[in-house]
């Protein structure tokens, strides 16, 4: 197979194991049958050939992006009103993968995989490539996704979702996320504020969403699967809260997003939680949009933002607490140069590196070495940590 160009689909049929549980044995083993009988049907009236399936999908290989594009509209189609009600999942990449026909392998596999992988509950995503090939002759919307990220490939993969529910064909490509797009995933319990923070990035070129979730625990899940830059974070939700939800991301060493927090109540206490476990911001969720929208752009290039209110009780809150010999290098900072301390003074006076650069008399270049080694010895996760424990640790006061 390594000689021809084919376009792979990859499906997954979403909850089948819990039909045993429902239904019994018998029962579900005759519905989930059914549903591979419908999926394989589709795959036969199109073109494809089934490679291979697991338990819960499977993979086929098409000729023509359009066939296969279309093979997963009529799986939608033929799952989404079977009894049962199994939730079908699909990815769909294009190229040329290595290996025979019986079992292929190589990078579009593993994309088709892991865009399966990321697709909600219904959904269909499809790589760049096949989009721009099938979309002017499919007859089905499309809307962009991303430019998503998947484990184990170095660059993203834009990518869009198919619109098979209905709404007007069209002949044109929707434009997918460009490579320096910023993904979002949105994290409320209210539906209707979800729907507010996404009409507000979505109609900014440079920012997507990528996903949704009303509560902690399906917070994990999405970002997990979605590996979005950022992560807009209600604080008070059932099942997980943000704070525990967010402390859980912020660990993950699979996870690479900055949370930015937002609330209705700006108590201290959840400022200093949320800016302890590494968030990247902290806002008011009556922020202005275009303060919200900075501070999605400035998490996503790994500084921080808060609230001015909120940061003017934080530093309220170091002064009451600071130690009188704060010129002194606490011993929580030992590890330090003498330069790196100077340049932590300053980090925490608000100072930009170029600002840094300047007051020390060297280049930019050279200050952001020293910051990264400041993150990096104090086992910091950005700038807003390292002020927090420069305060904290009475290595500077506010003046």
């Amino acid at each position: 197979m390594s000689d021809r160009f084919v376009t792979i689909l990859v499906s997954d049929l979403v909850g089948s194991a819990a039909l045993f549980a429902r239904h019994g044995d018998d029962a579900a083993d005759t519905l989930r049958r059914e549903h591979f009988a419908a999926l394989r049907a589709a795959v036969d009236e199109h073109g494809g050939r089934e490679v291979n399936s697991t338990g819960d999908g499977l993979m086929a290989t098409f000729a023509s992006a359009v066939a296969a594009l279309r093979c997963a509209v009529a799986m939608q189609q033929a799952t989404s009103g079977a009894e049962g009600r199994l939730a079908l999942r699909v990815g769909v990449d294009a190229g040329e993968p290595v290996g025979d026909d019986e079992d292929p392998y190589g990078t579009p596999v593993i994309v088709a995989r892991q865009l399966c992988d990321l697709a909600e509950p219904g959904e269909i995503l499809a790589s760049d490539v096949v989009c721009r090939v099938a979309a002017p002759r499919l007859g089905h919307p499309i809307a962009p996704a991303g430019a998503l990220k998947l484990r184990g490939l170095e660059t993203r993969v834009p990518a869009s979702r198919l619109l098979w529910r209905g709404g007007e064909a069209t002949t044109d490509v929707v434009p997918v996320g460009a490579p320096d797009t910023i993904t979002t995933v949105i994290v409320d319990d209210e539906r209707l504020l979800r729907t507010g923070f996404r009409v507000i990035l979505e109609a900014e070129p440079d920012i997507s969403v990528v996903g949704e979730a009303g509560d902690g625990r399906a917070a994990l899940d999405v970002v997990r699967r979605r590996r979005p830059d950022v992560v807009l974070m209600d604080i008070r939700m059932p099942e997980i809260d943000g704070l525990q939800a967010a402390e859980q991301l912020l660990a993950d060493p699979e996870v690479d997003a900055a949370v930015i927090m937002l609330t209705t109540f700006d108590l201290d206490r959840y400022v200093y939680d949320a800016l302890r476990i590494g968030a990247s911001g902290f806002l008011l969720k009556d922020t202005p949009a275009d303060r919200l929208l900075d501070a999605v752009r400035v998490a996503a290039a790994g500084d921080a933002l808060l609230a001015p209110a909120i940061t003017r009780r934080l530093i309220a809150q170091f002064t009451s607490a600071a130690r009188s010999n704060a010129g002194d290098v606490p011993a929580t900072l030992a590890e330090l140069t003498e330069r790196e301390v100077e340049v932590l003074r300053l980090i925490a006076r608000g100072l930009s590196n170029a600002e840094i650069a300047a007051e020390l008399v060297l280049t930019e270049n050279t200050i952001k070495t020293h910051v990264a080694h400041v993150l990096s010895k104090l086992g910091l996760r950005d700038r807003v940590q390292a002020v927090v424990l420069a305060y904290e640790s009475g290595l500077v006061s506010p003046r």
